[in-house]
């Protein structure tokens, strides 16, 4: 694998003589360590190093996400932080990454956050979940007008409507266990012009979850992730491209929606709501999906396309995702799925190219409707998928039904060159040896595929 280019800068400079870095010009010196050595490598150099030891600390990377990696206490941690913002003497910090205990330090948490609001912040991550409990910062957000990155978690936010300057050129927003209101929402569409993310995660939310970025040219990612209590999303965003949802299934309105390129839906089971229909839910948002070029989903999304009786007869949803290049699946327990709807849902997508199934979390166990009646009608069909060109299966375990599917995608995806089989790194999960003989016999059948495992 090939050596990335900031990697390979800070090997060339360690590699060069001290006598070398000393004789560099002070700004020059700033610029190196500033840009090429987060705060952590400096840390490690400072007890080895010399010309580190020596040299004032003004790094404008100060990235504490992995300063637990050693087993510090929450003391020692605090400590080192401390001692770094004490001898800070550079002029700007431009990113600030905390992920701590907060419990005990929140005066010394706050005048951190200070510090880097009067050396012009421009990323800034609040990470408190270690602690389980909420810090209440009194920092106005809102007033900071450098910041392009917030991420707060576990951490108040507010921001008031209409501020003058504040958060103007901020792009990413992500909160995590955050209230979360509708006034909120619209005082970030009104006052952050240049927002191009915003994550929602374990956020305390309720009724209607309404994004108003009709205005908006940049505007592009939304993350909802777990936020149970959200009854329906109501999406005026037309440049939109890429939707990521985790949780219930939900009615969604995409109906001033019309850039959409990629959907990420991680829908999982409702089981305290007695009429719960999630078929017809995920049916009714559907139409919103058949343009994406990118999907990733789970097995509650597959079951919505499975056929039905209707007006007397057995049909299924009539869909296509014309520019569908790559799906992902994700089966869990239970599902009734099998290879079966897998094939009929890929006829949907004529130009797919990529497939993963990953099966990380489940085994197939198909039922007597497979062996009576779906595995004959799949035989009498000819499928030729004729732009698959990859095929992997994560979480591959011997399972004679996903042997099933190897042969299938073999035989009926006529573009396809390489299929993956990647087996559960733990051991214990093997369900049963390799059955060397019938893959084999597949690779003999179709030698033009390359079957890894």
């Amino acid at each position: 694998m090939s050596e990335s280019p900031p990697n390979k800068i800070k090997r060339r400079i360690v590699e060069l003589p001290e006598d070398f870095i000393v004789e560099l010009p002070e700004h020059l010196v700033e610029y190196i360590i500033s840009t090429c050595f987060p705060i952590q490598y400096v840390l490690q150099n400072r007890v080895v190093s010399k010309t580190f030891r020596e040299a004032a600390i003004q790094s404008r990377d100060l990235d504490f996400g992995r300063i637990y990696s050693k087993r510090r206490s929450q003391s020692e941690v605090v400590r080192i932080i401390e001692d770094i913002f004490n001898q800070h003497k550079g002029s700007e910090i431009n990113r600030f990454v905390l992920i701590l205990n907060h419990l005990g330090f929140e005066k010394k948490v706050l005048s951190w956050v200070k510090t880097c609001l009067r050396k012009n912040i421009q990323d800034l991550t609040l990470d408190f979940s270690k602690s389980k409990k909420f810090i209440n910062l009194s920092v106005d957000f809102s007033a900071i007008e450098t910041l392009t990155v917030l991420k707060l978690r576990w951490c108040n936010f507010e921001i008031p409507n209409n501020t003058p300057k504040g958060l103007r050129l901020l792009r990413t927003l992500a909160l995590m266990k955050s209230k979360v209101t509708p006034e909120m929402i619209d005082a970030i569409f009104s006052n952050c012009i240049h927002l191009e993310t915003l994550e929602l995660t374990r956020c305390k939310t309720n009724g209607v979850l309404s994004i108003n970025a009709q205005n908006h040219k940049k505007f592009k990612n939304l993350v909802l992730y777990s936020m149970p209590n959200r009854l329906q999303i109501i999406l005026d965003a037309p440049t939109l491209e890429c939707y990521k949802y985790e949780g219930f299934v939900r009615i969604v309105d995409f109906s001033k929606v019309d850039a959409l390129k990629e959907a990420k839906l991680l829908y999982i089971q409702n089981y305290n709501w007695r009429y719960y229909d999630s078929s017809n839910m995920v049916l009714a948002d559907t139409g919103a999906y058949t343009g994406v070029h990118v999907l990733s989903t789970t097995n509650i999304f597959l079951e919505a396309f499975k056929e039905r009786y209707l007006y007397g007869e057995m049909r299924s949803p009539i869909f296509k995702f014309f520019n569908l290049k790559e799906f992902c699946i994700r089966f869990k327990a239970p599902n009734m799925c099998n290879l079966y709807h897998i094939a009929e849902f890929l006829k949907k997508c004529p130009k797919v190219e990529k497939v993963l199934i990953d099966i990380k979390k489940f085994t197939f166990e198909p039922g007597m409707l497979w062996i009576i009646h779906q595995n004959s009608d799949m035989a009498s069909k000819n499928y030729e998928f004729n732009s698959i060109k990859e095929v992997t299966i994560d979480g591959y375990k011997n399972h004679w039904h996903e042997l099933d599917i190897v042969e299938f995608f073999c035989g009926e995806a006529k573009s396809l060159k390489d299929l993956k089989l990647i087996m559960p790194k733990n051991v214990k999960k093997r369900a049963r040896r390799l059955d060397y003989a019938r893959l084999d016999f597949v690779r003999s059948r179709f030698p033009g595929v390359k079957v890894e495992v």
